[in-house]
């Protein structure tokens, strides 16, 4: 057996407890899917090298990075479970090889240069006051309502097409909910308490959805919403910033920001209902991480009392028997597990 699967990791404390983490819940993954508790590390390792064409490069990498994580733990914390531990970060260790002829790492998803995976999903706090600071004196027809989609979009998360439907009532913005005909929404509206947000903001965003409506009205939703990307893009350019100029910000990246705004400050089932989601999955699958969010100011927006009662739960705690010594009990390595 390789000497690989013993040596130290070289990540910082932080990224190591993060992989751990999202090995632990890799290891609950499997164990749902596969119907076998317990789930032996070997079965785990060969469940994740079973999973063709599912996963991006990207994630291919992190997923094993993690399962090693967590499986380094569990020797570290299980000694005398060696014997069934080594054997799966040495299967782990061998698809990483790429002199081994034996075995392939999961297949990475295919993915059209034209869906979503591709579009820009981060924007830094600094990036964005750059795009505002360059619309505010853009001679773009666009620009000023580019300006209010920016600053709104990125505090309240609103789908494109849902912005023709917002309206004010107080200080709530009661929204009709996009992909509800399809059963990927939580209802027909949902409804955002905005208590938190400063007079000055309210202001500003009663002007916007005014000035949307005045241009909807006059030019169609389809043209407004070319008229805002295209604005976005002419700003993004001209702010010199390299990452910026090459992958601009489109009208969707605005959608991510907020998703990762709040991630970073509230649980799931509150961020399904202020996105309009139906379950407390979509928001972690398909947008951008709570990492997204550094650097920004904690965002003020909450959903209505009691609209998280309708989000389906598909995420679950780990175990307390997933859980490290510290913590709880580590997985269970009963005997066959």
């Amino acid at each position: 057996m390789s000497d690989r699967n013993v040596e130290t990791p070289t990540q910082t404390p932080e990224t190591e407890r993060a992989y751990y983490k999202r090995g632990q819940s890799l290891f609950v993954r499997a164990t749902r899917e596969t119907g076998v508790d317990p789930l032996t590390p070997l079965a785990l390792v060969m469940w994740f090298l079973a999973a063709h064409r599912r996963w991006s490069r990207r994630t291919v990498r992190v997923y094993r990075a993690s399962i090693r994580a967590f499986l380094w733990r569990l020797l570290q914390e299980n000694p005398n479970r060696a014997g069934l531990i080594l054997p799966a970060l040495d299967l782990l260790a061998t698809v990483a090889d790429p002199l081994s002829q034996r075995l392939v790492a999961p297949e990475q998803t295919v993915r059209s240069k034209l869906t979503s995976a591709n579009k820009r999903k981060h924007l830094t706090e600094a990036e964005a006051d750059a795009i505002d600071r360059v619309l505010a004196r853009l001679g773009h027809q666009y620009a000023a309502l580019a300006r209010g989609y920016l600053r709104n979009t990125c505090r309240l998360g609103l789908r494109p097409s849902e912005w023709p439907t917002a309206r004010l009532v107080g200080r709530h913005l009661v929204v009709r909910n996009g992909k509800n005909m399809n059963g990927r929404a939580n209802g027909e509206v949902r409804v955002l308490v905005l208590d938190e947000w400063l007079p000055e903001r309210i202001e500003i965003l009663d002007s916007f959805i005014a000035a949307l409506g005045w241009f909807v009205k006059k030019h169609g939703w389809d043209r407004v919403h070319a008229g805002i990307r295209r604005a976005l893009r002419a700003a993004s350019i001209a702010t010199g910033i390299p990452s910026l100029v090459r992958r601009p910000v489109t009208p969707y990246t605005c959608r991510h920001v907020a998703a990762a705004r709040l991630k970073a400050v509230t649980d799931r089932a509150e961020v399904a209902a202020i996105m309009g989601h139906a379950t407390d999955e979509t928001a972690s699958i398909h947008y951008a991480p709570r990492s997204a969010a550094k650097g920004w100011q904690p965002i003020q927006t909450r959903a209505a009392a009691g609209a998280t009662a309708s989000i389906r739960r598909t995420y679950r705690e780990v175990p307390e028997r997933f859980s490290s010594p510290r913590e709880g009990n580590a997985p269970s390595m009963r005997p066959g597990a």
